[in-house]
């Protein structure tokens, strides 16, 4: 039954012309008579003939027929089996035809039904031709309004069709950004484990090649040290990877759900970077653990990115400072450091470029924060970050006056001796052609 309703909707001309020969086959017999009956059935064949394009092309076809039908008034004076053929019309015109033809329709409708009452019922009292007359009206607009009817429900059907393809299309394009804005925020979690890590471990590295010949017992520390580097970043790596399978193992389940660092993790992180022998201390201010897990991780990222280009790029003896204020409602978070002893007193500071610096923009555009980065005029580097912070319901309340932040214009410890460091404490030498864009 399906496949028969869908064929007549996607063959309407040959449904037409099958509709046409039915209605012409009881004239057959008439046609092949003789006498005036002849003449009769082949003129009611013709006004059949035009509702083979009642569909295909309902204006042509219904002014065919209204034509072949005004030509009946004239010919006889008598109705025809073939009237039919008006309603049919009719109902075409007014499902399939424009709005101009569907009115018209429906006046040369009335006006075929009053001229053919004065025609047939020429000697009918008025009384009895004002009753056909209105009956015929009716006749008339029956098959009229149900063909507007079924365009009406057939528009409203196509349009919650397209509106269903619409929605679908959105979804899909939202799937899509989402999709991207995912693979972005990897991205970036990915960049700032593996040049953080990875710039630990080349300092590390190279002080552990240095040390091996004076100290084996250094040696050995850094090496601990790189160690447990490694298994921190490949720890992260596996829970941002995680993130881009559909099924766990049992082993990593415990992994993939560890929480992600926050702006309480800090110091560890700070820890951790004195540890691979950069001179670093840190300041804060207020409560960290009140920032809430977004803004905290921004916090983290941004620390980690900073520290990770003061290895990367500074000289050696090289010191580093890390401000965090919890201000209202906001974090303010500045690393700077003096660029070491490679750059000479007075002289600004290289550009620092690269995808840190942009994966730090970045990640502060997603809170509607502020950053400022670059070199500072006695050489170094500074990176000051303002990250807007999720009000809770808890911190939304009055609280006590926030800590001052702290002042930009403190100065810079000074930059050490141009001495070379003692073998006893060796300090990491700086890999110059190691940058983030490699990674």
């Amino acid at each position: 039954m399906r496949t028969w309703t869908a064929w007549t909707r996607t063959h309407p001309f040959e449904v037409d012309v099958i509709l046409t020969i039915v209605l012409v086959l009881p004239l057959v017999p008439f046609a092949l008579g003789e006498g005036g009956s002849r003449i009769d059935a082949a003129y009611q064949m013709l006004i059949f003939l035009p509702l083979a394009w009642r569909r295909t092309a309902p204006v042509a076809s219904f002014a065919a027929v209204a034509a072949l039908l005004a030509g009946q008034l004239v010919i006889t004076d008598v109705p025809y089996y073939a009237d039919v053929a008006l309603l049919l019309s009719l109902y075409a015109i007014a499902a399939h035809g424009p709005l101009w033809a569907r009115r018209a329709g429906l006046g040369v409708g009335f006006l075929g039904a009053l001229l053919s009452t004065l025609d047939w019922y020429r000697d009918s009292p008025e009384s009895s031709a004002v009753a056909t007359v209105v009956m015929m009206c009716l006749v008339v607009l029956a098959p009229w309004s149900f063909g507007a009817y079924l365009r009406t429900r057939r528009e409203y059907v196509a349009g919650l069709e397209e509106r269903a393809r619409q929605l679908e299309r959105d979804a899909a394009q939202q799937a899509q950004i989402a999709a991207a804005a995912e693979r972005a925020r990897i991205a970036r979690e990915m960049h700032d484990v593996v040049a953080h890590s990875l710039s630990v471990i080349v300092v590390q590295a190279d002080g552990a090649l240095y040390a091996s010949r004076t100290r084996p017992e250094v040696a050995a520390e850094t090496l601990e040290t790189i160690s447990q580097t490694s298994r921190q970043s490949l720890a992260e790596m596996r829970r941002l990877l995680g993130l881009l399978r559909e099924e766990v193992d049992d082993g990593d389940e415990a992994t993939l759900r560890a929480p992600m660092p926050t702006a309480a993790d800090v110091p560890t992180l700070i820890q951790q970077v004195r540890d691979s022998g950069l001179d670093v201390r840190l300041e804060s201010h207020g409560d960290l653990g009140r920032v809430d897990t977004a803004s905290g991780l921004t916090v983290y990222r941004v620390v980690q990115e900073a520290l990770t280009n003061t290895l990367k790029h500074a000289g050696p003896g090289v010191r580093a400072r890390v401000q965090l204020a919890v201000a209202g409602d906001h974090v303010l978070v500045r690393v700077e450091d003096d660029g070491g002893r490679s750059v000479p007193a007075g002289a600004p500071a290289a550009q620092r470029g690269g995808h840190g610096i942009r994966g730090i923009r970045e990640r502060i555009a997603i809170h509607a924060g502020t950053v400022d980065a670059g070199p500072l005029t006695g050489g170094g580097f500074r990176v000051e970050a303002h990250v807007p912070m999720q009000q809770s319901p808890i911190q939304q309340s009055p609280a006590a006056p926030n800590p001052p932040a702290p002042s930009p214009a403190e100065p810079t410890p000074p930059a050490p001796s141009p001495a070379e460091p003692s073998p006893a404490e060796p300090r990491p030498v700086r890999q110059a052609p190691y940058d983030s864009e490699q990674l």
